[in-house]
């Protein structure tokens, strides 16, 4: 039997200590050195993230005010309820909060659940003043729950012209109208600076030599007076109780300028209380509802006709008694009229004398008038949602069009497109672009001038 000498053995044992040791020594070595030269930025950055937060300074969106200085939307700051769900043990005071804001206690418990590992989550934004007292009443843990001030966009006027000024939803952005159109302006822009959070989310520092400033919104002046469009509501809401139609619309321009002085749809909604409105109610029936005008049409027909020397004020046409065959169709008149002059075809709307009118015309001549009024383009009236209506390519017009385009079939309008055309009539034949903005004013800078009206032809 072979035997191994004991200070052998213990000799052995030894060097594999100490090779252990001398590799553990280089193990920690290698990671101290990863972590001081090649680690040491992103473990810095990381850090950083942990500690600095980014807050938003949030921009206050401009004032829109009409003609003349009314306040139709404005801005105030008001409190909304956040709380921090890892911290939030005891959830007596859940049931209390939810009956309070009217929000269901199930749905609330679920988001609490889903972010129980959160430091923020949203109660419920934009608190009324009764429901930030009642809160108040509670005497909540600071350190679970909060407030958070934060802009809301406030209406004086309620519903009125609301289709025209649009809102603003609950993050601030324009939805409709000129909210919506001119958002750019009106949002303004938002500022930051950096804060130092300790471990637990708690703010220690904030560091206002990196702040950047908010810049507010610029506040509108639009072409809406107030006054005008109170009773043009008014007007229209009665003629809907009289007639029962599913929509309508009402506009007043003032016919030099094409501003807009009143802009009423129906139905409508109050833009402070927008939640639960029928769906119909946000359409703008003025700029996205499309028809056949019908003998609206008739006085383009005639000045056009008048404007290439075909007719004259004073010439007669004989309306064949209530019966006119163009080809294989047959026009009627609602009454039997004999010999009427041009004034009187446009009064008592004669079909049969329009469609006489058409056949001097021809149809290049009458696809050219119904063009140069703007019918089948957008008026370019600064608001979303606007249609062109329908003029179909000339190509597609035959016989039938001559007689139905000057009775105000086969083509469809808007009723902005169809005002803006009559506003030309009586403005010398000048089609200008329908306006709502008559100013914009910058309070970081300075106000800014109005604008000449941009004529289309």
């Amino acid at each position: 039997m072979n035997f191994v000498p004991s200070n052998l053995r213990n000799s052995g044992r030894t060097w594999c200590l100490v090779l252990i040791v001398v590799l553990a020594w280089l193990v920690i070595s290698c990671r101290l050195v990863y972590l001081q030269y090649i680690g040491h930025r992103q473990f810095a950055r990381v850090v950083a993230r942990q500690q600095v937060y980014k807050e938003k300074i949030p921009a206050r969106p401009g004032d829109i005010l009409d003609r003349n200085g009314r306040l139709l939307a404005t801005t105030i700051v008001s409190n909304s309820l956040y709380v921090v769900p890892q911290r939030l043990k005891n959830e007596q005071n859940v049931a209390r909060i939810c009956d309070i804001l009217q929000l269901d206690q199930t749905d609330f418990l679920k988001g609490l659940a889903a972010n129980r590992d959160k430091l923020f989550l949203w109660v419920k934004r934009r608190l009324s003043d009764q429901e930030l007292a009642a809160i108040r009443v509670l005497d909540l843990s600071d350190d679970v729950w909060g407030f958070r001030q934060e802009y809301r966009r406030q209406y004086p006027q309620g519903a009125l012209a609301a289709h025209a000024l649009g809102l603003r939803d609950i993050d601030g952005k324009g939805q409709g109208g000129l909210e919506e159109a001119f958002d750019h302006l009106i949002c303004g822009e938002d500022g930051y600076r950096f804060l130092i959070r300790d471990a637990h989310g708690r703010v220690i520092e904030v560091r206002n030599d990196s702040r950047v400033a908010a810049r507010n919104g610029e506040t509108l002046v639009v072409t809406l007076d107030s006054i005008i469009q109170l009773y043009t509501e008014r007007q229209l809401q009665s003629i809907v109780e009289e007639w029962k139609p599913k929509s309508a619309c009402a506009i007043v321009m003032d016919v030099k300028t094409c501003e807009v002085l009143a802009m009423a749809s129906v139905p409508t909604f109050d833009l402070n209380h927008p939640a639960g409105i029928n769906e119909s109610a946000w359409k703008n029936t003025a700029i996205a509802s499309i028809y056949e005008p019908g003998s609206t049409l008739k006085p383009f027909i005639v000045a056009a006709a008048l404007e290439k020397g075909l007719i004259h004020t004073e010439e007669e046409f004989d309306c064949e008694q209530g019966e006119y065959r163009m080809g294989k169709r047959l026009l009627h008149d609602h009454h039997s009229y004999g010999i009427l002059n041009v004034t009187d075809v446009l009064v008592k709307s004669s079909n049969i004398g329009m469609a006489k009118i058409g056949e001097k015309l021809t149809n290049p001549g009458l696809y050219e008038a119904v063009t140069a009024f703007g019918f089948g383009q957008k008026t370019g009236i600064q608001l979303p949602g606007e249609l062109s209506g329908i003029v179909r390519p000339l190509k597609d017009w035959n016989i039938y069009s001559t007689g139905s385009i000057p009775m105000g079939q086969e083509i469809a309008v808007t009723p902005v497109q169809l005002i803006t055309g009559h506003v030309a009539l009586a403005n010398q034949g000048k089609l200008l672009n329908p306006r709502l903005i008559r100013d914009q004013i910058d309070h970081n800078y300075f106000p800014r001038s109005e604008e000449e009206p941009a004529q289309v032809r």
